[in-house]
């Protein structure tokens, strides 16, 4: 950190002087206009009208440096939501096509994703999204719609034994993936880029944090409804007892509407909503238990009783996840303020 002193000119105005090797390391010359804006901490942000404060976030990674193509895979996907918006791939050797082949598939699992350069050596990928038309706001919404649906759809596919459904579920949930893949490069963009964070919505750092957190949150909930469907793919068509069914949809009621207001509650910053969400808790986990009960002592099957139990766990966590993002409105919320 360098040290400036204020200094005051006639007619009262306040001067400071730039470092040097900033203003010559973008080549700016005298009277060059400059962009001036009041950051919420109380800093200034100064961004030169004529070169612009954009980062491009590239990162060149050595095939050779991977002990194999999973975790070359892991470390692209990794950048992306990092924020990189373009990554290249080199080789000391030609990249054998099949493995050329599995690298381009990457494209279906990282929205916005798309080779902008192959060679015989080397494959580049180019982020073509736009971070400041997608508000997070409005991402945390539809993944929260994608996951009551996911819920709704995987009890039903048990409460109808309806093996079809719960398949279209397990596929279903991948695209949930890709999405929350999005929305945190949208969070690690607005952590580090100012302007970014401003034109999606995010008020400063601490916020950005509470958007991670529900991303996250959120993607945990899609998991274990897809766990549901599972379940019931491992009961292999076994009849289930009617009263269970019953218990299995009156846990799912409680952690739908568990979810379905703490998302509401987060949004709108309602910490009233938020709390009494969390109240339910207790109800889910005493329905799970009851449940729990009742599988031990009227079914026979041993591997159906497993099933079952887990599915019943799977709703109690989905309750679970939703006192955490509850926790994550509160947090959105209750901030102290800086006295200036």
């Amino acid at each position: 950190m360098e040290m400036r002193k204020l200094q005051k000119i006639k007619g009262g105005s306040f001067t400071i002087s730039l470092p040097k090797d900033w203003v010559e390391g973008l080549k700016l010359t005298r009277g060059e206009q400059m962009a001036v804006s009041h950051e919420e901490d109380g800093s200034l942000r100064i961004c030169p009208i004529s070169a612009p404060c954009e980062k491009s976030y590239e990162v060149t990674l050595a095939l050779e440096e991977y002990p194999n193509l999973r975790a070359l895979e892991y470390c692209v996907a990794t950048y992306y939501i990092q924020g990189s918006k373009k990554i290249n791939i080199v080789s000391k050797q030609i990249i054998p096509a099949e493995d050329k082949k599995r690298l381009k598939l990457l494209r279906t699992e990282l929205p916005g994703v798309e080779v902008a350069e192959e060679k015989a050596d080397s494959l580049s990928f180019q982020v073509l999204i736009d971070p400041t038309a997608f508000a997070l706001e409005s991402l945390i919404e539809k993944t929260s719609s994608f996951s009551l649906h996911l819920q709704e759809d995987a009890v039903k596919s048990v409460l109808e034994n309806n093996v079809q459904l719960a398949k279209e579920v397990v596929e279903r949930s991948r695209e949930a993936l890709r999405h929350y893949r999005m929305t945190i490069r949208q969070v690690a963009l607005s952590s580090l880029d100012k302007t970014i964070a401003k034109a999606i919505g995010v008020r400063d750092c601490q916020e950005c944090v509470t958007f991670a957190l529900i991303a996250r949150d959120l993607n945990r909930v899609v998991y274990h409804s897809s766990s549901i469907a599972g379940h019931l793919l491992d009961l292999k068509g076994k009849e289930i007892d009617r009263e269970i069914l019953g218990m299995i949809g009156d846990i799912s009621e409680v952690a739908y509407e568990m979810q379905r207001d703490v998302v509401e509650a987060f949004l709108k910053k309602d910490v009233k909503l938020a709390i009494r969400a969390m109240g339910q808790m207790d109800e889910a986990s005493e329905k799970e238990k009851m449940l729990l009960t009742k599988v031990i002592d009227t079914v026979r099957d041993m591997d159906a009783a497993v099933s079952l139990s887990m599915i019943a766990r799977d709703l109690r966590r989905i309750a679970g996840y939703s006192v955490a993002i509850a926790d994550d409105a509160m947090n959105r919320v209750l901030t102290p303020t800086s006295q200036i």
